[in-house]
């Protein structure tokens, strides 16, 4: 099982969270929140990319890497939460695996709600960060939320899901 706790010494804590969708998934998480203020803090949701991913999006092709985890402390250790989740059918999380970038961006909005909900969450800053497919979803997501802060996307498709699914079987 990866470990998904505040590595020793970090400014931050990590506690294990479940997050209700609309259409009734649970999926289970992680938020990291910084240490040291009573006041709430700025908060982000990672969004992964295509096809099931846990919570760090592990990149076995990359060497292991763990972009999320490395994300999320980052910011811990710059005073902001980061609210990471399992995909649809991943860890802990149920629900279809088969859905689409719409059905997605629900799971997303329902994690925005969740950190709303928390009175150590600023609700007035939080924001976004999507890789790859989540680069697709976070505006589809900001189109629909003008509270949110901040959108970051990281190597999001520049083409269309068609193009793009060619060239993945190409290639």
């Amino acid at each position: 099982r990866p470990d998904y706790s505040a590595p020793a010494g970090a400014p931050y804590t990590a506690e294990e969270v479940t997050v209700r969708t609309p259409a009734g998934h649970v999926l289970t998480g992680t938020l990291t929140r910084p240490t040291g203020t009573t006041a709430p803090v700025p908060a982000v949701v990672t969004i992964t990319g295509s096809g099931a991913q846990d919570r760090d999006e592990y990149i076995a092709v990359a060497g292991g890497w763990r972009i999320f985890r490395q994300v999320a402390d980052t910011l811990g250790r710059r005073g902001i939460a980061v609210l990471r989740l399992d995909d649809r059918g991943v860890g802990g999380s149920g629900g279809d695996v088969n859905g689409t970038s719409a059905d997605f961006a629900d799971d997303i909005r329902a994690g925005i709600a969740f950190l709303r909900s928390r009175p150590d969450i600023d609700p007035a800053r939080i924001g976004l960060v999507g890789h790859s497919e989540g680069g697709l979803i976070a505006p589809m997501v900001a189109r629909t939320d003008a509270r949110l802060a901040a959108v970051v996307l990281m190597a999001g498709p520049a083409y269309t899901g068609r193009r793009i699914i060619d060239y993945q079987i190409r290639n």
